[in-house]
């Protein structure tokens, strides 16, 4: 298996989509949209309002709509255990100024996780303030390059500080590294200054942009291709990888095409793929999924078989389910406790190969997974970090008609693909107008949010645009109508 890997990122005004794609096929996707912009990494100077000792945490009050939630162990230093009767209130007051960093955004009804263990991120390292320790990424494994890792940036380590060397810095140079961590270094000073000068509540730091976010944390050191399709963003992206990671240099590529990046690349199928109940296995069978406040169920059905051969088919659309479950669970963004139920197997030999496939599939994940294995009724739990919030949960809201059994995508979502479609479809239409008739709502979303977007594209493909309103049509159905133009612009 060739294992191709392909970072495409698509730019839009207001939204950032990135892909990755391996053996050309979609395995993660990650949107961020201005409106609902990520907080994790930033830092606070926050003010504790409550202290609640049954939950042996405290809710901080940040200046945002969720006060966030800063648990014990997250006060405590690293490595330290709380002592039995320990409690949130012999370490804080209500009222009591903190420093905090956030680890988990908002989603649902709960606040974003708060921790008070300040981290700084490079590419390749990660400056901890206050533990004077030397990490390596497990995925280092040549014991000759961990030993030599960890000394580089041990020669510019204070006793209060220490660092967490990343899997990328395998492929940066010594003076790179260093260069990494005296910029992580500069960066802290210039935080805790800003921190001395604070009242609370305020924002202290923020990480990078979405962009470069990506190509920090999310960019294999092995992919073969980092496609992006908006000038300004592929030259911030070039001066990034040649200060961060030279070697992804040369596979930077601009996508100038007129066709949507998404479009050409064929990755509709798969995003939509991903926000299905079900989905349909090579042997017939079928994996379907399905998100709850409290778990996500996973229910894997076997097609119709002999009975002779059935122990064999079983084990077969299970193996090529825990193929399907793991690139879904990343695809999707799945995290907290994950239930499989695996058709029913009889053998203990078939289990254990079942098992021992998946522990092996969900070692390719970046975000940590335990694999517990087979309860006493047979099915599979695990456990999966949670940081944002999932893609159905990002591009989508409760179904009003359903009351929220299933899910519907948001008027936003909706006005973005109306844009790409009419990208493509003025191309054709270089000397017309073109109508588009919409439901009340996204068009009231194409002349309000999105409104830049929608003139950006009118300039760049110099075609005029009339917006409609059509009360017959639903938020996903849309016409595009052509039009003569008169002299004077839009005809009537």
């Amino acid at each position: 298996m060739s294992n191709a890997k392909e970072l495409l990122i698509e730019v839009r005004h207001g939204r950032l989509r990135t892909a990755l794609v391996i053996d050309g096929r979609l395995v993660e996707l990650n949107v961020e949209d201005e409106e609902h912009p990520s907080l994790i990494g930033n830092i606070y100077i926050g003010r504790v309002e409550k202290i609640v000792d049954t939950l042996n945490a405290c809710f901080v009050d940040l200046g945002l709509q969720h006060k966030g939630f800063l648990a014990l162990a997250e006060i405590l230093p690293i490595g330290a255990k709380a002592i039995s009767g320990d409690k949130v209130s012999k370490h804080l007051c209500e009222g009591d100024k903190v420093c905090v960093q956030v680890l988990r955004d908002a989603y649902e009804d709960k606040g974003p996780k708060l921790t008070t263990h300040l981290r700084l991120a490079s590419r390749s390292i990660v400056l901890t303030p206050g533990v004077s320790s030397i990490k390596i990424s497990h995925r280092i494994s040549v014991s000759k390059k961990r030993s030599y890792l960890r000394g580089l940036p041990r020669e510019l380590t204070s006793k209060k500080e220490g660092f967490i060397v990343r899997t990328a810095a395998q492929s940066n140079s010594e003076k790179e590294i260093i260069a990494q961590v005296e910029s992580l270094k500069r960066e802290y000073q210039i935080i805790k200054d800003r921190i001395c000068k604070s009242t609370t509540p305020t924002f202290i730091y923020g990480p990078p942009n979405g962009l470069i976010r990506t190509l920090r944390d999310r960019t294999p050191e092995d992919v073969s291709r980092i496609v992006i399709d908006d000038i300004q963003a592929y030259l911030e992206a070039k001066v990034y990888l040649e200060k961060e990671a030279p070697p992804l240099m040369k596979r930077l590529i601009y996508h100038k095409g007129p066709q949507p990046l998404f479009f050409r690349e064929e990755l509709a199928d798969d995003i939509d793929q991903a926000l299905a109940a079900s989905i349909v296995l090579p042997s017939g069978g079928s994996v379907k999924i399905t998100e709850t406040p409290a778990l996500v169920a996973i229910d894997v059905n076997v097609a119709s078989t002999s009975k002779v051969r059935y122990e064999q088919s079983v084990l077969e659309t299970n193996l090529e389910a825990c193929a399907e479950i793991t690139r879904q669970i990343r695809l999707r963004n799945l995290s907290g406790l994950l239930v499989v139920d695996f058709v029913s197997m009889k053998n203990n030999i078939s289990k254990n190969k079942v098992l021992t496939t998946l522990k092996k599939l969900v070692r390719g994940d970046p975000e940590q997974i335990f694999v517990a294995g087979f309860t006493r009724f047979g099915l599979v739990e695990m456990t999966r970090k949670r940081s944002k919030p999932s893609l159905r949960a990002s591009l989508g809201q409760s179904c009003l008609v359903c009351e929220g059994s299933g899910v519907a995508l948001t008027a936003r979502t909706h006005g973005f693909n109306v844009l790409d479609c009419l990208r493509l479809e003025g191309l054709s239409y270089q000397n017309q107008g073109l109508e588009l008739r919409v439901s009340k709502t996204v068009a009231s979303c194409l002349t309000g949010q999105l409104k830049v977007a929608l003139d950006h594209l009118k300039a760049e493909q110099g075609v005029e645009i009339k917006i409609s309103v059509d009360a017959t049509l639903k938020d996903e159905f849309f016409d595009i109508i052509p039009f003569p133009l008169t002299k004077g612009g839009l005809n009537g």
